[in-house]
């Protein structure tokens, strides 16, 4: 019976250097939304505050990236429209880099291999873009536009390891769900201890003849 094939997106689909810290962040956010860069580094403080609140804390839900940053703009008087705060966080997070993401073919070419075998593919991604703006980055990058759903946590709502996360993306009538992510504890042992299927994958030498493997592919 078709199965529920859940991947993470960093580490897994998308290979990628460390994101850039406050201060790159910072310089990107004056530059792209003309701010004085003590209001922006204000700001980004206060954004990343609130997100590592809610990462330290697995049961509590992730606050919407767009919110919170639009917010933190408006206590200092600066006011920016939702497409010009969604240009800055494409430029802060380094996604007009040209080197900064690159697509992991091993674990897009399972995908696929999952995809046309009938199987459910979905996403589930702790991330601090927005889903319209992950989804800009899966396409550049040449993930395949195979899932059927996603769970981008910058939206707002639980992140992983919070088993609710896991709940929400493996909805549906399915007999097995499996989880494919590089982190045994954001990813695997949560997923494990619902009783999924794992597999997990070494970014540093991506393998997924396990996950064929285990679909019969």
């Amino acid at each position: 019976m078709p199965a529920a094939v859940v991947f993470d997106c960093f580490e897994t689909l998308i290979m990628s250097p460390p994101l850039p810290g406050p201060e790159t962040f910072t310089v990107r956010l004056a530059e792209v939304l003309t701010l004085d860069e003590r209001c922006a580094a204000r700001a980004v403080e206060t954004v990343y505050a609130h997100v590592f609140a809610a990462m330290s804390d697995r049961s509590a839900l992730q606050p919407p990236i767009i919110g919170l940053l639009e917010s933190a703009l408006r206590e200092q008087g600066e006011r920016r429209s939702e497409a010009d705060l969604e240009k800055a966080l494409w430029h802060a997070h380094g996604c007009t880099d040209a080197d900064q993401y690159e697509l992991c073919e091993p674990a897009a070419a399972a995908m696929r291999r999952a995809a046309d075998a009938g199987h459910t593919v979905r996403l589930l991604s702790n991330c601090f873009l927005p889903g319209n703006l992950m989804r800009r980055l899966l396409r550049r990058t040449g993930v395949p536009e195979v899932y059927d759903r996603a769970l981008f946590t910058a939206d707002g709502g639980p992140k992983k390891p919070d088993r609710r996360a896991f709940e929400l993306i493996g909805e549906g009538a399915f007999e097995r769900r499996v989880m494919v992510g590089d982190s045994e504890e954001l990813d695997i042992a949560p997923a494990a201890a619902l009783g999924w299927d794992t597999v997990r994958v070494d970014p540093r030498a991506p393998d997924l003849t396990g996950l064929l493997t285990l679909l019969d592919l």
